[in-house]
């Protein structure tokens, strides 16, 4: 194991106290043993004990997952780069079963499969997969981890309302290359079957694993595969990844896993810079259109507003979401917080990161232009100011 491994630290047991103030806050790693997963339904039944073998192993259950064959679940090939990422298809999950059971399609990974809303949707409980562990409780992003209502879908129209619960299946070798999760999020993902290989990437130290400006593909393709915290996480653990955090993934052994992209208020900062970058993105790609604007409204004329307009549009559409659905989240969150008291960051501190990040946004110039937005904030603003102290 890396020399470095030693900064993530193990817990058989750990309270949301410890958490709060050694992971979240400080947005350091850490890892679950395996005794957090295994009361989980799909430890039981995705598992086949595999002999001979040196340690307690298992191979999947290819059988069990049967009954989630007709579901249509995205297909990554391994072996043939796209870009940034890998060719992929959709495709009923059976068909990639039946590949799996003959010993082919060894190149094939199932990724971001939304197993538990499917589950939700077709009327059953995601307790036939899985439980959350309570520290990851206080999710924001994930309405699908509580009981679904009317309420909370009314804020979440603007682009939260996407499930970030997910199963992945491959084979061993198959992988993820080195990314950041999305928006700015942490993340934690469990080992249900198999081992994986972790290369970790603290957001401050990135330059061993760029070439020419640009991050790597594979950190494999690097002198000292770029330094950074190399972990193999073993069955039936969850390794929780911090916000920004780059991060590549191995399956040394068939694997199988559950992942939450989640946020909680103390992502808020890194939601909030996440997006700042995004918008900038954005900007400097269709300055041209900035300037027909300009020329057609006249530059002393009300310009900014169809700007602002554009920008937006292609900043929900680039990056996932913009200034609506981060405001409707934290105003859902707010009004109807996720977890117990116990499991969540005290009042005054989640206030103080919103607070913050109103702060900042009312000094971004697009948010002169967004007056549906600008109701939101201020609702949330009332509601944190006329709210008693605990």
């Amino acid at each position: 194991m890396d020399a470095l491994s030693w900064q993530v630290r193990r817990y058989d047991r750990i309270t949301y106290e410890t958490f709060l103030r050694d992971h979240l806050i400080l947005n350091r790693p850490l890892i679950l043993d395996a005794s957090h997963t295994a009361s989980w339904s799909a430890a039981k039944a995705w598992r086949i004990v595999a002999q001979p073998c040196e340690r307690l192993c298992h191979e999947a259950d290819l059988n069990a997952l049967s009954r989630y064959g007709h579901h249509v679940v995205p297909v990554a090939d391994t072996s043939t780069r796209c870009f940034s990422e890998f060719e992929r298809d959709e495709r009923p999950l059976r068909k990639v079963l039946d590949l799996w059971k003959a010993g082919e399609g060894q190149s094939l990974y199932v990724k971001d499969w939304h197993l538990l809303d499917l589950v939700e949707r077709e009327g059953r409980k995601v307790n036939e997969v899985y439980e959350v562990p309570e520290i990851f409780r206080d999710d924001w992003m994930n309405p699908g981890s509580r009981v679904r209502d009317e309420e909370f879908a009314e804020h979440d129209r603007h682009g939260t309302s996407s499930d970030f619960r997910f199963c992945y299946v491959g084979p061993a070798g198959t992988f993820t290359p080195l990314h950041r999760d999305v928006y700015g999020s942490y993340s934690w993902s469990a080992n249900v079957v198999g081992r994986k290989l972790w290369w970790f990437y603290p957001p401050h130290d990135l330059d061993s694993v760029k070439r020419d400006g640009e991050l790597v593909f594979d950190v494999r393709e690097l002198e000292d595969e770029g330094g950074g915290i190399k972990i193999v996480q073993e069955e039936g653990e969850i390794i929780f990844v911090p916000s920004g955090w780059h991060h590549q993934v191995l399956n040394l052994d068939f694997c199988i896993s559950i992942n939450h992209n989640f946020a909680s208020s103390p992502t808020i900062p890194y939601l909030f810079e996440a997006l700042c970058v995004s918008q900038q993105r954005v900007e400097e790609s269709i300055s041209d259109v900035k300037e027909m604007i300009q020329q057609r409204l006249g530059k002393n004329g009300p310009w900014e507003e169809e700007w602002v307009e554009e920008v937006q549009g292609l900043l929900e559409r680039d990056a996932g979401w913009g200034w609506s659905g981060f405001w409707d989240m934290i105003w859902a969150n707010t009004q109807k917080p996720p977890a117990p008291a116990s499991l969540s960051p005290p009042r005054a501190l989640q206030d103080q990161y919103v607070l913050e990040a109103i702060r900042k946004y009312r000094n971004l110039p697009c948010s002169r232009f967004l007056p549906a937005v600008n109701e939101v904030v201020d609702h949330v603003e009332r509601a944190i100011r006329s709210a008693p102290a605990d």
